[in-house]
């Protein structure tokens, strides 16, 4: 992403720059493309500022609710792993501590490895790089709450990893995914809209400097002082 926002950046501050360029040439630039004219490139130029502004305007609210929902999710694993252990050492019940270990595993992404040559040579498990989603993991802790609410057993002296601990724990998780999905259109409104007038549009940045750069080719010299800068102005386009 750093790598992308600085490709805009460029092309955006390269645009300016072949409008300057333009602009020495005087009468010399008369291209037969109103999109090619100086005034047409200028206010192309204004379109491209107020696309970054507005990402730029939405972008941090965005990752500011994203850092918080892995914050919060980020919370769970040590917390289900603490409750579970509680539930290991409190119950006698084997259907019981199997529930919970089925759902305490989904919480913290922990999948089974099947033996094959993925195993280590002991045969012991290699640890898993699964991860499950939000939305899965929210639905799994409520499935886990309700288990620990039903146990007659489940009482544990911490309040970190009590059943109204764990809930409200649970309302923070559901309160960050449905943060981010409020702010998500925004951004992804603001990174489309960006997308399409440097490469998509209709006479979008990519394809109109690209146009002026073979008028150039056709209108100047080759020993023009201007042809070679103008020619050497680079440009990229980049995938959304």
């Amino acid at each position: 992403m750093p790598g992308t926002e600085s490709g805009y950046a460029k092309n955006a501050a390269n645009l300016n720059d072949l409008i300057i360029r333009l602009k020495t040439l005087g009468p010399a630039y008369q291209p037969p493309k109103d999109h090619f004219k100086i005034e047409a490139l200028e206010k192309l130029s204004k379109e491209v500022e107020e696309t970054n502004r507005i990402l730029s305007k939405v972008s941090p609210v965005y990752s500011k609710a994203v850092d918080d929902q892995e914050l919060i999710f980020k919370q769970l694993n040590k917390l289900i792993t603490r409750s579970y252990n509680y539930v290991k050492v409190a119950t006698d019940n084997p259907s019981e501590l199997n529930t919970a270990k089925t759902l305490a595993d989904k919480l913290r992404g922990v999948v089974k490895k099947s033996t094959s040559s993925n195993a280590a040579a002991d045969g012991t498990k290699l640890p898993s790089q699964a991860k499950t989603s939000y939305d899965n993991r929210i639905e799994h802790l409520k499935q886990y709450i309700d288990v620990l609410s039903t146990s007659q057993i489940y009482k544990p002296a911490e309040e970190d990893i009590s059943i109204a601990s764990l809930q409200t724990q649970l309302e923070k998780m559901q309160s960050s995914v449905n943060n981010v999905a409020l702010i998500k259109p925004d951004i992804d409104d603001a990174r489309r809209n960006r997308f399409n007038i440097f490469y998509n549009s209709q006479n979008n940045l990519i394809d109109t400097v690209q146009g002026v750069k073979t008028y150039i080719k056709a209108s100047l010299k080759n020993d023009h002082p201007e042809k070679k800068h103008i020619l050497g102005i680079p440009f990229k386009r980049l995938k959304m």
